[in-house]
């Protein structure tokens, strides 16, 4: 029973993670062997102020022009 956690920041278009779930589906599928059903995904959505590399956060990082 594969299992696979990724973590994204929050806000993430709704099509584009079913597109992402479906491929790693697929992948896992494709190199281990393993059925679809077998493969279990969470996509855990974190907000950008609370991810944080080099001592910064991503909201700072990576702020959004309007």
């Amino acid at each position: 029973m594969p299992y696979l956690e990724i973590n994204i920041w929050k806000g993430m278009d709704e099509k584009k993670k079913e597109i992402l779930i479906s491929r790693l589906t697929d992948t896992v599928c494709e190199v281990i062997g393993c059925p679809k059903q077998a493969v279990h995904i969470i996509l855990r959505e974190v907000p950008k102020e609370n991810w944080a590399d080099s001592g910064v956060q991503h909201s700072v990082k990576f702020k959004e022009t309007k």
